[in-house]
């Protein structure tokens, strides 16, 4: 039986300029997939899978089963004003990798390639609304991008949504070069949730 990995934490706490505290988080990700995305601001979200929803599922079926693709996901996120965790069965496998994919093209400082010219093909959609990923802006080898938490994936305290109906937004500014390698490292680390 295979054991579920854990997100071990911890935290340092400083003496900061003018006597102020800061808190540092320390993580380490004992063999799992995760991807952290960390705005030049300090706001981020970190992606780790953690298992198969359905640990023991085979598919049966000659098409895509989606049963035994669903991959079971710890959050956590910070936008400045708020952090929150989650645990939840929110993308599958394909999706995962596409995603993968999705980050890459934005790292490679092509935002018409990632945006497919269109409105809405800045979008990245997952099959649950519980995560949604939005490219605002690139240039400079700078990319803007709105994370949507909705569902269980919201934080327990969520604003509004800013009437775009989309969940609770955290805005990320990061370097292409960051998004890159973000990317690259979930592709990689993705290799040990293959589609099933």
């Amino acid at each position: 039986m295979q054991m579920p990995r854990r997100l071990a934490s911890r935290r340092l706490t400083t003496g900061g300029f003018y006597g102020s505290l800061a808190s540092i988080r320390i993580d380490s990700y004992l063999e799992s997939p995760s991807v952290r995305l960390e705005s030049l601001d300090g706001a981020f979200v970190d992606l780790t899978v953690i298992g198969y929803q359905f640990a023991s599922g085979v598919s049966t079926s000659s098409g895509p089963d989606w049963d035994a693709n669903w991959l079971m996901v710890h959050g956590e996120a910070w936008d400045g004003v708020q952090s929150w965790a989650f645990d939840d069965p929110c993308l599958t496998t394909w999706e995962a990798k596409e995603l993968a994919s999705w980050l890459r093209g934005l790292g490679s400082g092509g935002p018409t390639v990632a945006a497919g010219g269109g409105p809405g093909h800045g979008r990245f959609l997952l099959t649950e609304p519980n995560l949604m990923f939005a490219l605002i802006e690139a240039a400079q080898g700078i990319t803007t991008m709105d994370i949507y938490f909705e569902a269980e994936s919201r934080p327990p305290m969520a604003s509004c949504d800013d009437g775009e109906g989309a969940g609770h937004k955290v805005r990320l500014t990061i370097p292409q070069s960051d998004l890159a390698r973000a990317g690259e490292g979930w592709e990689h680390d993705l290799e040990e949730f293959p589609p099933r």
